[in-house]
């Protein structure tokens, strides 16, 4: 299933196909959220506090293809 299915899918209040785009994107923010911080606890808060915000605010989305942004 294609990354933009899978973005209205979860925008529609599929938490399995929230969790599966989760899946392909949280090392690229691991790795981003620990370039700033330089700790290991730290960057997974980060990560922690984004994934919250994407899933509580993915149905104001307008284009799919913005997700992994």
């Amino acid at each position: 299933m294609s990354i933009e299915k899978k973005v209205k899918k979860a925008k529609r209040g599929n938490e399995k196909a929230f969790q599966e785009l989760i899946e392909l994107e949280k090392n690229k923010l691991f790795r981003i959220a620990y370039l700033y911080v330089k700790n290991e606890a730290d960057a997974l808060d980060i990560v922690q506090d984004t994934i919250y915000k994407a899933f509580i605010s993915i149905k104001r989305l307008k284009d799919p293809s913005y997700f992994s942004t």
